[in-house]
Formats: structure tokens, sequence, C-alpha cells
């Protein structure tokens, strides 16, 4: 998928559409924004792990190539911060083949990777195990009533192993009591949490630099992120 940079006026548009929005839907409105020419159910249709890394990839053209993750220790309840590349966290990505199988007794099950669509799909469902079950009912071509438990956790494993960015999962040792830890990366909800705060900081620059020299929001919004923190810079003396 070939996407392009978001201008601040673009990125700003997004934020503001969509910040009510689920996590899953403001990924997608903000994959949309970056690539007008994709048709939505060409985004739709994407593997997890291909939106997944078209997300951070968006990320890094607009905030930079490293990002900061932070969680808690459950050892010494520490905050614990780890510096990530994108590009290394995304070098393990390849897209999924169409279809997948696993053998059990019955015979070959054959399936598909989970899509953005088939997750948005089950955030329409009112518990876990109904959202698990809504997915399996997509991508299988069979009913699951008819495989035995078995066979359906080596399909969910096997989902896992064609899509390796579907899910990921951070890890290392605590710096402070050398406790192993580990998180997985919500990458939607990261990303837009970082348009979030961007876009909070953006509007503030607007709101100054509007009273100080008259500027329309759009003009100041074509200005470079260096120029206007230069003229921030005169503001505050």
């Amino acid at each position: 998928m070939m996407m392009q940079p978001l201008s601040a006026e673009i990125l700003l548009a997004v934020w503001e559409a969509h910040w009510r929005q689920p996590p899953l839907h403001q990924g997608l409105a903000l994959l949309a924004a970056a690539s007008p020419d994709e048709r939505p159910e060409a985004l739709l249709a994407l593997p997890i792990g291909a939106f997944n890394a078209s997300l951070l990839t968006l990320y890094a053209d607009c905030f930079g190539a490293t990002f900061t993750a932070v969680t808690t220790c459950t050892g010494c309840g520490e905050l614990i911060e780890a510096t990530l590349d994108v590009a290394s966290l995304c070098a393990s990505h390849n897209d999924p083949p169409p279809w997948l199988e696993v053998v059990d007794d019955a015979g070959a099950v054959r399936f598909r990777s989970p899509t953005l669509g088939d997750l948005l799909a089950a955030g329409e469902a009112t518990s876990l195990n109904a959202a698990e079950q809504t997915i399996l009912a997509r991508c299988l071509e069979t009913s699951t009533r008819s495989l035995s438990p078995a066979t359906l956790a080596a399909v969910t494993d096997a989902m896992e192993h064609a899509d390796p960015l579907a899910v990921i999962e951070l890890d290392g040792a605590c710096p402070h009591c050398q406790r192993p830890w580990s998180a997985a990366l919500d990458v939607a909800t990261f990303v837009w949490r970082q348009v979030h705060q961007w876009a909070q900081r953006t509007l503030q620059e607007i709101h100054l630099l509007a009273r100080a020299y008259g500027w329309r929001e759009d003009e100041i919004l074509r200005l470079s992120a260096g120029r206007r923190q230069a003229y921030l810079q005169m503001i505050y003396g």
C-alpha cells in the first residue's frame, strides 16, 4: 500500500473528525487520509499485521523513527521505558498467504488470516468469547461447531504464526529488579495517542501565534514545525 506524508492541516482535520471514535476506526481514518487512492474495501481487507505495520510507518513519517513504550513492572511497581525502532519492529512483517490450512482427524481445515474488517466486526461483540467466535466464523471455510477445541487452537496458532505483526509482544528485564516483563503493544491506540497529544500541542501553538501575530490557522499550519517553534521562542522571550 502506497502512503503519502500527512500535512499538519490534514492530520489536524483527521483528529478533529475522529477523536471520539474507537482506536481501530481512528487507525483506519489515518490510513485512509494517507492513502487517498485506496478503496475503503482494500483497507478493510488489510491483514492485521499490515494494518499495524502501516500505522507504525505513518507514525515514523509524522513523529520520528523511534518511540518509547512505557509499562509497569509487576514485581516492583516501577515504570519501565523501552525505546523501539519502527523499522526494526516492522522487519518481521510479511503478508500471510491468502489461505492457510491445518489437518485434523476429519481432514483439512481451510481458513484465512484475520483482517481489519474482521476486527471491526468483532468489536461489535458483547464479550471476548463472542468476539473470538465472530473472527473465526468470518475466517473459516467451515462452521466452528464442527471443529474440536484442539483444532480451533491449532487454527489460532497458525493465524498468529502466519501474521507475526498481528500481535506485537514487547519484553525485557526490569532495570530496577531484573524481573522479566512482557506487554502487548496496541498499535492503533498508541499511534492515536501520539496524534492526540500532537493535536493538543498544535492547537496551543496556533492560539499563541494567532494572538501574537494575527495570523490565520491555515497560515500557521503551513509553517514548518521549526519555524513555528522559532516564533514561539520569540513570544516567550
